[in-house]
């Protein structure tokens, strides 16, 4: 998942969370959890995916942000981070990092996510809403 990794393009990361319905229904049509304060959807994977030198199966996606939760604490994804780091030298990110993207990595605090670490990217778009779906017209707040 290019997202994670910040190789989303502004013109694309809108969209990104109808896209992965469209392209992946048995991972992103149905929640495995839902979470209010940040509202954070957490989606699992058939398979595990990499991001940043760790892995996992387990996606969360918050109005702007997309992430993997690993099973590790954060100082051993942190030291996996790192490394992918320096052996990436030799193949620059690219331009996935600058003024929209950004690298984010941070313990789990919320329930069934504390001893884990979320890791990937940070959408700094303003007014962007990956949770925003017609289909989730629920979630929107009416006056």
């Amino acid at each position: 998942m290019d997202a994670l990794t910040c190789r989303t393009s502004a013109g694309d990361i809108a969209g990104l969370l109808a896209r992965l319905q469209r392209e992946r229904p048995s991972e992103f049509l149905q929640t495995e959890r839902q979470y209010g304060t940040p509202k954070m959807d957490l989606y699992r994977l058939d398979t595990p995916v990499d991001a940043w030198g760790n892995e996992g199966d387990a996606v969360v996606i918050t109005d702007n942000r997309v992430l993997l939760l690993v099973d590790a604490p954060i100082d051993t994804a942190s030291m996996r981070l790192e490394q992918s780091l320096v052996d990436s030298r030799d193949a620059p990110l690219s331009g996935a990092l600058d003024d929209l993207h950004a690298l984010v990595v941070y313990a789990g605090e919320h329930p069934g996510m504390q001893q884990r670490t979320l890791i990937g990217c940070e959408y700094r778009m303003p007014g962007l809403s990956l949770l925003t779906h017609p289909d989730d017209a629920w979630r929107t707040p009416t006056p």
